[in-house]
């Protein structure tokens, strides 16, 4: 049975993996400056043993860069009012990183602004007022940053007809670039020039502010090396045809707004980016405004990507009357895998999916639509879809279809929606994985949804969030509380549900609830039923208490009867047996047995014992193995410990032992025990002590001189005859240190009373 999480088990696996990294979060005023905040940085081998500082002077109305010590590792001075960056202000700092500075009042650089800043990472200069010229962005400003691999200078003040090429080309390790595209620029002006030839590991570019980008067959050609660009909202861009030759090794781009939004510039983007390796397109407000003659983008996207390489598509906030046409509806494109179109205000989405495996439609207006159709177009061939997320869609009911034919499905989020009930059917998902029903109105589940998720849970490790619902206690919910107790099914819930007049009930424990919410629902026609019961019950345990008395000789007789023994009559010791002693031990004590009892019976003197181990019959039934080696034996030796008490085959034996004496040996004793280790009387079932009252036992001693008795009391015990096995060991009772503990008479009087 899984174990139930509630909303404090998640709390309290949240709070300790906080904790563990709790030094790390923990921001103090710094000695150096009590307006700045530190915390320090674990140390690392490749750190030295310095202890480095991580430094925060954000929103801190400076003026100026504060003195530093040498071991800062990161400083953030955003949101300030500093204008200047002094020379050699970091010249010291040979640990550090990361240094963002965006979000003050700097007008221009100094050549030595970075000096020393060798090991430098990531520098951000965003929100400046910085022009893009000689002396506001020097030449040689960047010649020091040698590590350097991210920078970001875009939402500055881009006046100049053309970016500082110059400083930027001194970056010969950069790898990601967020810049403004200058103002004042023509579009026949080459905005990315042959100094940036030097840029070979530049991947990533954000494009910030624009009045006009226009993308055509040479606009990134000495920018070969870029797989990823962002065009910001505030850039309005044309991608003409030819782009695809600038764009060799494209693999994501990130679009807003076109200029002069029509079909043509959009038809012509996607053309040449289906030319391109591109492999994840995406669109944000690209359509915000609504059209009298509404173009469509997901025809264009549809027809223009049917043959391209792109796997993942992403339309967000956009107008939803220039998404998709009413009437004629292309399917998805045969190489897209992941569509997400959160954010759009969509009323109906019904499309074929074809081998789409993600879909994102969160925070849309679909409730109406999905209480009557499903979002996929195709339902009956074998869709692959694999995640489904419609959260956010002010969703009431949906209908029971809508998952139909989704034999992938691993995760459906339906969070935050109004869901009163299970309507929908997702019995054919046997790999659904999560299950989120979280921030809904849900009181409970009925049988058929209870008995839908107990049997995806045969094949899955099925998970359901049912946090932030309205969960109810009642008497008709009693039968769902029981289920989330006992089901395997991972449910998260929260302590507190409502009662039949509406009050929250807080909980700690879900069987405890569970109990009393059993005391309330009980009424007279309950007691009546459960009166019925009782009495049917007892005659019940009746007849059951006299099958039990008398339980093992009915399982003797059972399985004696299924081997090969199928005789009755009492035998007698002039029996041939097949073995002189049958060895009953729990496989902990295996090396006593192996060690100790095949050396000193078997080696030594020449006894046949048997063990289960070595002896019993391959393919035979266990139970039928261990009858025929207790009838087969002499006698049979318990090997008693702790263990030997936890292990059901061992008391199976030492039961079947007992019923062989009495029914099949005329009631002579053929068991005796020996104690590996010492056991108080109470932890020994009541049969082993009668043995034991009777002196049939021996203790295994712990000396070199005891060992020699003890194993010449065992030769004597199964030398003798049946009628005398039940020989006192009244010379070994040195090692027999259990009679001294406890009077066995005291013991039983207090077991009869």
């Amino acid at each position: 049975m899984a174990s139930k999480i509630t909303l404090e088990h998640l709390a309290i696996v949240i709070v300790t993996v906080f904790c563990q990294n709790v030094v790390l979060a923990i921001w103090l005023p710094c000695d150096f400056n009590e307006k700045c905040r530190c915390n320090s940085i674990p140390q690392d081998a490749k750190m030295g043993r310095e202890v480095l500082l991580n430094v925060d002077c954000s929103n801190r109305k400076l003026k100026d860069i504060p003195a530093l010590p040498s071991n800062v590792y990161t400083l953030s001075l955003k949101k300030n009012n500093i204008k200047r960056i002094n020379d050699d202000t970091f010249s010291q700092l040979r640990n550090f990183t990361e240094l963002d500075i965006s979000y003050n009042k700097m007008t221009r650089l100094n050549i030595f602004s970075f000096n020393g800043l060798s090991n430098l990472l990531i520098l951000n200069l965003n929100n400046n007022p910085l022009t893009y010229n000689k002396n506001a962005i020097p030449n040689e400003v960047f010649k020091s940053l040698i590590s350097l691999k991210h920078l970001c200078i875009r939402n500055v003040f881009p006046i100049g007809s053309s970016l500082p090429e110059v400083a930027l080309s001194k970056l010969k390790l950069l790898e990601s670039l967020e810049i403004d595209i200058p103002l004042s620029m023509t579009p026949r002006t080459v905005i990315f020039g042959k100094r940036l030839d030097s840029l070979v590991h530049l991947e990533t570019l954000k494009v910030g502010q624009c009045l006009f980008f226009e993308i055509k067959n040479d606009t990134f050609f000495h920018l070969v090396h870029l797989t990823n660009i962002y065009i910001d909202i505030l850039c309005v861009i044309s991608i003409r045809p030819g782009a695809h030759y600038s764009l060799t090794k494209l693999h994501k781009i990130e679009i807003h707004f076109f200029s002069n939004y029509d079909i043509f510039p959009i038809r012509d983007a996607i053309k040449e980016l289906s030319l391109t390796p591109v492999q994840a397109i995406v669109f944000k407000k690209t359509c915000s405004h609504g059209r009298e003659d509404p173009i469509y983008m997901w025809t264009t996207l549809a027809l223009g990507l049917n043959g391209s390489s792109v796997k993942y598509l992403e339309l967000t906030d956009n107008n939803p009357v220039c998404l998709f046409p009413v009437s004629k509806l292309y399917p998805a494109p045969p190489s897209l895998l992941t569509l997400k179109m959160s954010s759009n205000k969509l009323e109906r989405f019904a499309l074929e999916l074809t081998n789409i495996q993600k879909l994102i439609l969160r925070d849309n207006n679909l409730g109406n639509f999905l209480r009557l159709k499903s979002f996929n177009k195709r339902t009956e061939r074998n869709s692959k879809l694999e995640y489904v997320d419609i959260s956010e869609n002010n969703i009431y009911t949906l209908i029971p279809s809508v998952f139909q034919g989704q034999a992938e499905l691993r995760y459906i989020n339906l969070s935050h929606n109004h869901l009163q009930e299970i309507s929908f059917d997702v019995s054919q998902s046997n790999n659904l994985s999560l299950l989120d029903l979280s921030n809904n109105s849900i009181s409970a589940f009925d049988q058929n949804s209870m008995r839908m998720f107990d049997n995806i849970s045969l094949t899955s490790n099925l998970t359901i969030y049912l946090l932030n619902n309205s969960l109810q206690c009642t008497c008709k919910t009693l039968i769902f509380w029981k289920w989330i107790v006992g089901t395997r099914v991972n449910v998260f819930f929260d302590r507190r549900c409502l009662s039949a007049d509406g009050t929250v009930i807080q909980f700690i424990s879900a069987n405890k609830r569970i109990q009393e919410l059993e005391k309330e629902c009980l009424s007279y026609d309950m007691f009546i039923i459960i009166v019925s019961i009782v009495l049917v019950a007892t005659l019940i345990c009746f007849v059951g208490a006299v099958v039990y008395k008398y339980r093992w000789k009915l399982r003797y007789m059972f399985y004696l009867a299924k081997s090969k023994h199928r005789r009755h009559e009492t035998s007698t010791d002039s029996k041939h047996y097949v073995y002189d002693a049958f060895i009953s031990y729990c496989e902990h004590d295996n090396l006593f047995v192996i060690n100790d009892c095949i050396q000193n019976l078997e080696m030594d003197r020449n006894f046949k014992l048997c063990l289960h181990q070595r002896d019993f019959l391959p393919g035979e039934e266990i139970t039928t193995n261990i009858t025929n080696a207790i009838h087969e034996s002499r006698k049979t030796i318990c090997i008693v410990t702790k263990n030997f008490f936890d292990s059901y085959y061992c008391m199976f034996e030492f039961n079947m032992a007992r019923m062989e004496s009495i029914y099949s040996r005329d009631k002579r004793n053929i068991i005796f025990l020996i104690f590996l280790e010492q056991i108080l009387p109470q932890n020994m079932p009541l049969m082993l002590l009668e043995l034991v009252q009777k002196d049939s036992y021996i203790e295994y001693p712990n000396d070199e001189q005891g060992a020699i008795v003890f194993w010449e009391k065992i030769d004597e015990a199964l030398q003798v005859d049946d009628r005398e096995t039940d020989v006192s060991f009244t010379e070994t009772e040195t090692y027999c240190k259990l009679q001294e503990k406890i009077p066995y008479e005291y013991l039983f009087d207090e077991q009869e009373s």
